[in-house]
């Protein structure tokens, strides 16, 4: 052994199980680690919610809450399954600094949420609405701006774990306290593709309304629209975004989800 290697031993213990178990599951909501994922995303032109956050938030900056949240589908879906297809149940919540170098640590705190369009559409479940309810407090407490990116399809109906536990979908707080902070610190909001029902519905509390051109906003999506009988729609044809920016719903209409992160840091600098 050299007098390096003497002075300077490498730990040769192995990794715990459990602490090995806890890097694996971290593991599969990466997007290295979800390259169809990404290339669904980059065939529309678009990028992933992580791609944004990590373009959003200061680097290292941003910590993750309920990472580990998996769709509440245990009872037609193996656990394995729903790591690899539903990981944090499509809602990446967290807080991180923005424009740390102008304003200082403490003070560039955001308390940042983004829906994953590309777990399960970015359907509003029943564990990643207890992960924003959790967030949700959070905000009330610390008073610190809360951006959200909206991109999703509103209430999820396969969450058959929580039949017999909850008695109705909005059993919980999360619309009530989302709409509670306003007047607290900024409500930020940026959408880019499909935003409708309960995901419209927040984005419709927030302060500014920063959407992309490939943005569609409805309180109904086509799914909704066809069940209730009014007609056969696609995506493309609720809300468009020329119709939604001249009603007044859209207050900064921008090129993609790269320039929307722009305008969102600029806003609240």
């Amino acid at each position: 052994m050299s007098n390096s290697s003497k002075e300077n031993p490498v730990n040769a213990d192995p990794i715990r199980p459990e602490l090995a178990e806890l890097i694996k599951r971290t593991s599969y909501g990466l997007d290295e680690n979800r390259p169809d994922a990404v290339a669904r995303r980059e065939k529309k032109n678009q990028r992933t919610a992580r791609a944004n956050l990590e373009d959003f938030c200061d680097p290292d900056s941003f910590i993750e809450y309920g990472a580990l949240a998996i769709a509440a589908q245990r009872r037609r879906r193996s656990e394995e399954e729903l790591m690899t297809r539903t990981p944090a149940d499509g809602l990446i919540s967290g807080i991180g600094s923005v424009n740390g170098n102008l304003f200082g640590e403490e003070n560039s705190r955001c308390l940042v949420l983004s829906y994953d369009y590309t777990v399960l559409a970015g359907t509003q479940g029943y564990f990643n609405h207890k992960k924003m309810d959790r967030m949700l407090k959070l905000a009330h407490e610390q008073e610190i701006p809360l951006v959200l990116f909206a991109e999703g399809g509103g209430g999820r109906p396969g969450d058959v774990d929580a039949n017999g536990v909850v008695v109705a979908g909005l059993d919980l707080s999360t619309f009530a306290m989302f709409g509670g902070f306003s007047g607290k610190a900024p409500l930020i909001g940026i959408v880019s593709g499909p935003c409708f029902a309960g995901n419209a519905a927040l984005l419709g509390c927030c302060d500014v309304i920063i959407a992309a051109k490939n943005s569609n906003i409805g309180m109904g999506g086509p799914v909704m629209i066809e069940g209730g009988g009014l007609g056969v729609f696609k995506t493309e044809e609720v809300g468009p975004i020329d119709v939604q920016a001249k009603n007044g719903v859209v207050d900064i209409v921008v090129e993609d989800d790269t320039e929307a992160v722009a305008v969102g840091k600029k806003y609240l600098s």
